[in-house]
């Protein structure tokens, strides 16, 4: 088991993950928050900091360095810190650890528990089928000359970066197919889950079955920490998780929009109509919804002449307003003549050539008297 999940008040609880390297207790996330930032959450990011922890393993002695306790205590702690941001991500790290700590014990139980989870495993680790490790002789270390450790650290890696990206795809169709429903499709009963009927009978059309409804998850009853009893949900699998989380969403009229500047998916907070996200905005550390406006206008600017010739004699007008060498009534006067004959020349109605040399006017300056 992944782990247990349960609703409450509009939030997700992840909760009792037995045997994991770091036990998640009551760890709480806004419903559809954790989906929407692993379906955003950057591949090079992944494929770095994954391969960073590879290389933790790329010694001829590995294997041993492995078994002593603070190994273990360092990665606990590195994990507890870890869950609290990227929940699906942790996961994936979750399964590599697991992976490790189970193959240093043994190589053929280590690949069926990560097959269980991960399709694929067996056959990218099918070089370890007959392979256990060696005992050493008493007062010995053995050396792994041949950095086994390594190679299948280095091979699931692979794998789930692999699986990371399908799992990725896969969830921003269906998103994206909700929102186009939401937009284009009336319900007849008003129930919101109408739109998880649709979309299974999409997957029937397209690939032969459902994947929302053909595999119901295991519920039962359990304590919590505070002290409740909450109806927890068994996950087994990172597919699982999103398949859960996703369903839940649309139960619970989470409504999701698409940034129109990043592209990335968000819940609108404070307005239903907002079009842009709070997330940072690439290197600029402002949020999208603070630049968002202003960068989709320069975008449609600069691929516009029309709109470039205006927003460039705009400036030059604005300039000299504040240089006192033009009132303001006079430069809105000419703001509002200028926006008239933009739009005329955008529907066609006026030629550029002529719009473009009305705005030229302001640059003819009277010659100086002698």
């Amino acid at each position: 088991m992944l782990a247990s999940v349960y609703i409450k008040d509009g939030n997700i609880h992840f909760y009792n993950e037995e045997g994991s390297l770091s036990n998640i207790g009551g760890i709480v996330f806004e419903l559809g928050k954790p989906l929407l930032n692993f379906v955003c959450y950057e591949q090079a990011r992944f494929d770095d900091g994954f391969s960073m922890m590879a290389d933790v393993f790329d010694h001829e002695f590995a294997y041993m360095s492995a078994t002593q306790p603070d190994f273990k205590a360092g990665l606990n702690e590195a994990m507890g810190a870890f869950q609290q941001q990227e929940i699906y991500v942790y996961f994936y790290k979750q399964l590599l650890l697991d992976f490790i700590f189970t193959f240093i014990d043994s190589p053929k139980k280590a690949i069926e528990q990560l097959a269980g989870k991960i399709p694929g495993a067996e056959e990218k680790l099918d070089w370890t089928k007959n392979f256990e490790w060696p005992i050493p002789p008493p007062g010995k270390v053995y050396a792994d000359k041949e950095k086994r450790l390594f190679r299948a650290v280095k091979d699931v890696v692979a794998l789930l970066a692999e699986d990371l990206r399908a799992a990725q795809e896969a969830t921003i169709y269906e998103v994206d197919l909700l929102i186009l429903l939401r937009e284009n499709v009336g319900l007849q009963t008003g129930s919101s889950m109408e739109y998880l009927y649709i979309l299974d009978q999409l997957n029937v059309e397209h690939t032969g079955h459902s994947h929302f409804l053909e595999k119901p998850f295991r519920a039962f009853y359990g304590a919590t920490i505070p002290p409740e009893i909450a109806l927890l949900y068994e996950i087994d699998s990172i597919k699982d998780l999103l398949r859960f989380e996703f369903i839940k969403m649309i139960e619970h009229d989470i409504f999701i929009k698409k940034c129109k500047n990043c592209g990335h998916f968000f819940i609108p907070k404070r307005r239903a109509d907002a079009e842009y996200c709070e997330r940072p905005y690439g290197d600029t550390q402002r949020k999208c919804s603070e630049i968002g406006a202003t960068l989709r206008y320069e975008r449609k600017v600069a691929g516009n002449p029309i709109l470039e010739a205006h927003k460039k004699a705009y400036r030059r007008f604005n300039s000299r307003t504040r240089a006192k060498k033009m009132t303001q009534s006079e430069f809105l006067a000419w703001s509002e003549e200028a926006r008239q004959k933009r739009d005329a020349c955008l529907a066609g109605e006026l030629p550029f050539e002529e719009f473009s040399a009305w705005l030229e006017q302001g640059r003819i300056r009277k010659s100086r008297q002698t």
